[in-house]
């Protein structure tokens, strides 16, 4: 809502707690960290900032912590190759989703959304979206997911009809690692959409208002701050992340 209604700004960026319902395994949290940006601009332009933000912090990260780093992973190599690809803000692969469904080794690799449901979309497991990792050589974008797999506030993709989002996962460590998409400009955009997904619309009267008080063109993305971390330190289950455990269903001392 920043980015809407201050004039000027072009974009906003905040760290958060997220506090969700799931139940944690090694590559979720049901509560964790996230930083968040809304700038303006088109998918592109996002997925160019998330970039920078992922070299700037990750050359900070080698530069201040290198030690530790080293002795938790036993290398640095993936650090190193990750600042190599993105030096001179050089783009990572992308590959939609309809073209990474063919790369999977089995049908084992897919995920139908909503218990097995196909018309709520296509998405890989974090098994298929390791394969595509470890073929684009440890990093990689996929594309335009089904819409109906993604939030009902991410744009559609030109001349997909309602079937495909602008909207896009960097996939690195455990799998996805930041979450980006281009938002619907449009009030009228936005109710399609809520229609499309079968939203109540009451439910986001406030949304459909910043895009009737000004249309414009903004994009999002968040990056999992736990997950990032364990990309950098190489590890393999995020519950061991945490700084304080919040375990759903689990009691902690303060």
């Amino acid at each position: 809502r920043i980015c809407v209604f201050t004039q000027c700004l072009r974009g906003t960026y905040y760290i958060s707690p997220s506090f969700r319902g799931e139940d944690p395994d090694a590559t979720h949290l049901n509560q964790f960290y996230h930083v968040e940006c809304e700038l303006l601009g088109d998918m592109d332009n996002a997925i160019q900032i998330a970039e920078a933000y992922v070299f700037h912090l990750t050359n900070a990260m080698l530069k201040n912590h290198s030690d530790i780093i080293l002795n938790t992973a036993g290398t640095l190599t993936h650090i190193t190759d990750m600042l190599s690809k993105l030096h001179g803000n050089q783009p990572l692969p992308r590959v939609p989703l309809d073209q990474a469904i063919p790369m999977m080794p089995s049908a084992d690799c897919l995920e139908w959304v909503q218990q097995g449901q196909p018309h709520f979309g296509r998405k890989l497991t974090r098994k298929g979206e390791r394969v595509l990792i470890e073929k684009y050589g440890g990093a990689v974008w996929l594309t335009e997911m089904d819409h109906l797999g993604v939030p009902f506030y991410q744009a559609y993709v030109e001349g997909s009809g309602q079937s495909k989002a602008k909207a896009s996962d960097l996939l690195l460590g455990l799998g996805e690692t930041v979450g980006l998409g281009e938002r619907h400009s449009t009030p009228e955009l936005v109710q399609e959409a809520l229609r499309h997904h079968a939203v109540p619309e009451e439910s986001y009267k406030w949304y459909i208002n910043m895009r009737q008080v000004r249309p414009l063109l903004t994009s999002g993305w968040g990056m999992g701050t736990e997950r990032y971390l364990c990309w950098l330190l190489q590890h393999d289950d995020i519950r061991d992340i945490q700084i304080i455990p919040r375990m759903k269903s689990k009691k902690y001392m303060p």
